[in-house]
């Protein structure tokens, strides 16, 4: 009897964080026989709409929405899996009232469906996005905050249904962005757009991403950049940042993947090339 295939699940805040920010890790392991479930907290009703796209206000949650379901096709994902809360915007917390903005959502039932998620997937290794969210956006931090309990509640034979299914995953990461990292991605793209060096000033972009010592894990994902770049493209409601990369920079800005491993807790040592490495 074959042995059942090892598992990953990808939480995420809107359509366009799985392929821009974890696509390439996503197509490696997918290209490898894991089974790769995406969850996505939101449509991504707020987003800008790039020029170009056909998409208005009104459409733009169902347009990203199946941009999503496109791009997981393309990298081999197995299921995506929608929360159903409304994109909060890039703006402060205070300033969000939508009661449906997923930075709102009942704290429990966000929690019920998160870990409910985990126990029905039981998934070896959990990836989010990072504590600061990457760009500080509040939904990438609530997801962060949100996928991070639910990682150990789903253990909890207490938590939901007494005596009902737990399960424990065995790794946490946080995608990170390393700050060294940040600044070739810079570099790439007012290479190739010189125009674009003072609105990347301006969003202050370059003051985001971590410090090499707290990155545990490095993943040479060059063997998907092609896969990557096809799935890239399906989010043109948004416009693909790594559209403006000059081609012959694109290896050394995507070919390496970065997190920080969070439970267990990395201590220091010897990075890791593999999220499922031990497993």
């Amino acid at each position: 009897m074959p042995a059942a295939p090892r598992r990953l699940l990808i939480s995420v805040a809107h359509p366009d964080d799985e392929t821009f920010g974890m696509g390439s890790t996503i197509a490696h392991y997918a290209a490898q026989g894991i089974e790769v479930h995406v969850v996505c907290a939101t449509r991504g009703e707020e987003g800008e709409i790039a020029s170009g796209s056909d998409a208005t206000p009104e459409t733009l949650g169902d347009v990203r929405e199946a941009e999503l379901r496109e791009a997981a096709e393309i990298m081999g994902v197995k299921k995506v899996h929608l929360l159903g809360y409304r994109d909060s915007g890039m703006v402060p917390v205070e300033e969000i009232e939508n009661p449906d903005a997923f930075v709102n959502a009942n704290e429990a039932d966000l929690l019920v469906k998160l870990t409910r998620l985990i126990r029905d997937i039981r998934p070896h290794v959990v990836v989010t996005m990072p504590p600061d969210g990457g760009t500080g956006h509040p939904d990438h931090i609530r997801i962060n905050q949100a996928t991070t309990r639910a990682f150990k509640l789903a253990a909890h034979p207490g938590y939901m249904e007494p005596g009902g299914l737990v399960h424990s995953p065995t790794k946490l990461f946080y995608k990170e962005y390393p700050r060294a990292r940040m600044r070739e991605f810079i570099e790439a793209v007012t290479k190739g757009r010189p125009e674009m060096a003072e609105p990347i000033r301006q969003s202050g972009i370059d003051k985001f991403g971590v410090e090499e010592d707290v990155i545990s894990t490095k993943i040479d994902v060059s063997d998907v950049l092609e896969t990557r770049i096809k799935a890239n493209a399906c989010h043109a409601s948004q416009g693909s940042p790594f559209d403006m990369i000059p081609p012959e920079m694109v290896p050394t800005v995507l070919g390496t993947d970065y997190f920080t491993r969070a439970i267990p807790a990395w201590t220091g040592g010897e990075l890791e090339s593999d999220l499922f490495v031990g497993l």
